[in-house]
């Protein structure tokens, strides 16, 4: 409450101390762009468990597109997200794409329930709403619908029913299984007691999660609810599947709508669901790499990319690593992409005793995700800690030179350790120079910038002079001091690890006319341990021999 000053003695008052936020929160916000059997389209989903995915999305059924009669297409972007969460991811969005060509948008199934009350001179018209798909897909086919009369209110022509409605869903064994159960409805919600179906139904927090209600007529009379067997929707088709373009068009979507600093997986499909055993390959994998320079507008975005291929049926690891470098050329010189290989083998959620071999993008996301929460940012996702919790085996396990190669041309290889399991063995991004070659230092700059842009928000309109300047040095110092503090930055003192400038020389009479405030911020970044190397001498009566023993 303001006080007025009139007569003279002291004033005590109260006010809260704003202090400017020194971090962010949970850093690894995981995006993940593909193919999925249901779920909203070009509009992106946040889950935060595998079982939020599932019933939104959907699990990991193969999908029937229109234009591919036979075989059908499994997406690996299920895949990706129960690996991501299973090796420690915590939260996700997901976006849902599909083909841009027409004809190729895919329908909903749903179904027209209609009725009649009998009772009364003259017989009130005909009643009636359409029960719709959530989402776009055949997975709609498997959805039904039973309504019951609960209770008659009136007599004669203003005789209405209240009734419920049970949403069932087949599942994979053809057994109809009751999911959801709305009572005491109404078209219109005139019956006092009553809910009204469409508004209750089409709830966004707590109505159907299969099921919307349309075209309901709030002047006709509702339905005369039916009894008997379930009444399954239909004519759901599933959408076309995307191509590279497509997949590219919803993560821009995707990037539109997500603020801060963000790890994005374009996860593949391929088209030949015999062909999802480890023995086999999947050839018609659909390769989905971009570069992060696809989005010009944000500096935020660090690309894990499923650009490698499958290893085909018998080809040598000689053979599959070419291949897998002849792929990767096109992206040299990005720092804010990584590439991952081979893929690796997890046992299939659904299939007891079954294994499948899927692209490593997800399972890299949740390492990433992991070490953040528990080390920092700036450890590299790499080392016995990067192990992938799920994962069983590697579709391909290369020679030492064959590692080296690989290694040397910027692609970050996974691969069983002794004693550790299946480790990401590999910290660089796509640039081949630089401190920023390291994935830990690009996304280390990405945390610093993300974390300086939002603490100095508080400039903004401030009176441009030493005050302001003194404001920014210490916010700044706020943010860099305990990063050093917690090893990432390097440095014995904090004057070898990072320096401040914002003064007269940066900000001159010009610069301060022209509206600007100006500061220098400079890191000292760490370098990640890639080479271990250890040399072992042997003494006997003044002859040395040494050895030198190269890192695992």
């Amino acid at each position: 409450m303001p006080i007025t000053y009139r007569r003279p003695g002291v004033y005590l008052e109260e006010s809260l101390m704003v202090n400017t936020s020194t971090t962010t929160s949970a850093f690894t916000v995981a995006c993940f762009v593909g193919v999925t059997e249901k779920g909203p389209v070009l509009d992106p989903f946040r889950v935060d468990a595998w079982s939020d995915f599932v019933s939104v999305f959907g699990g990991f059924s193969p999908i029937q597109p229109p234009d591919l009669a036979d075989p059908k297409a499994l997406s690996y972007l299920p895949f990706a997200v129960y690996s991501f969460f299973q090796s420690g991811g915590r939260t996700a969005w997901i976006i849902r794409a599909v083909s841009s060509t027409d004809g190729e948008e895919g329908a909903p199934a749903t179904i027209a329930v209609n009725g009649s009350i009998t009772t009364g001179t003259p017989p009130p018209p005909l009643a009636s709403f359409n029960l719709t798909a959530l989402s776009v897909g055949t997975w709609g086919n498997k959805v039904k619908y039973a309504l019951a009369t609960q209770d008659t209110i009136g007599s004669g022509a203003t005789a209405q029913d209240v009734f419920s409605i049970q949403i069932y869903v087949t599942n994979a064994d053809g057994v109809d299984e009751v999911v959801e159960t709305f009572s005491g409805l109404s078209v219109t919600g005139e019956i006092a007691g009553t809910r009204r179906a469409d508004v209750t139904i089409n709830d966004p927090n707590v109505g159907s999660q299969y099921v919307r209600v349309l075209g309901t007529n709030e002047v006709q009379k509702q339905p005369k609810p039916t009894t008997g067997s379930p009444i399954a929707l239909a004519t759901g088709e599933d959408p076309g599947l995307p191509d590279a373009s497509d997949i590219s068009d919803a993560a821009t979507s995707l990037l539109t709508t997500i603020e801060g600093p963000v790890m994005l997986n374009l996860v593949g499909y391929h088209s030949d669901i015999s062909k999802i055993n480890t023995s086999e390959a999947n050839t018609s994998y659909i390769s989905t790499a971009i570069p992060s320079s696809s989005w010009t507008d944000r500096d935020d975005v660090f690309v894990i990319n499923d650009s490698a291929p499958p290893r085909l049926p018998n080809q040598s690891s000689a053979g599959y690593k070419s291949s897998i470098q002849n792929t990767l050329d096109l992206f040299a010189g990005d720092s804010y992409s990584a590439s991952y290989t081979p893929w690796v083998l997890i046992p299939h959620p659904q299939r007891i005793g079954e294994v499948i071999s899927i692209p490593p993008g997800g399972s890299v996301m949740g390492v990433a995700a992991r070490i953040d929460s528990t080390v920092g940012v700036f450890r590299a996702p790499a080392g016995i800690i990067a192990s992938i919790t799920n994962a069983v085996g590697v579709q391909t396990k290369f020679t030492d030179t064959e590692l080296g190669d690989l290694n040397q041309g910027n692609i970050n290889v996974i691969r069983s350790v002794p004693g550790a399991g299946i480790c990401v063995m590999g910290a660089r991004t796509r640039k081949s120079f630089g401190v920023d070659h390291y994935v830990s230092a690009r996304r280390t700059l990405i945390y610093i910038k993300e974390v300086l842009r939002r603490t100095t928000q508080f400039a903004v309109f401030e009176n441009n002079d030493q005050r302001l300047w003194s404001s920014l040095r210490m916010a700044a110092e706020r943010i860099l001091r305990p990063l050093w503090e917690a090893g990432g930055l390097k440095g014995a003192s904090t004057n070898e690890a990072y320096f401040i400038r914002c003064d007269d020389r940066l900000n001159s009479p010009s610069v301060i006319a022209s509206g600007e405030v100006r500061m220098e911020v400079g890191v000292a970044l760490q370098y990640p341990a890639e080479f271990v190397i250890i040399r072992i001498t042997q003494y006997d009566r003044g002859t040395f021999s040494s050895e030198v023993v190269p890192s695992a």
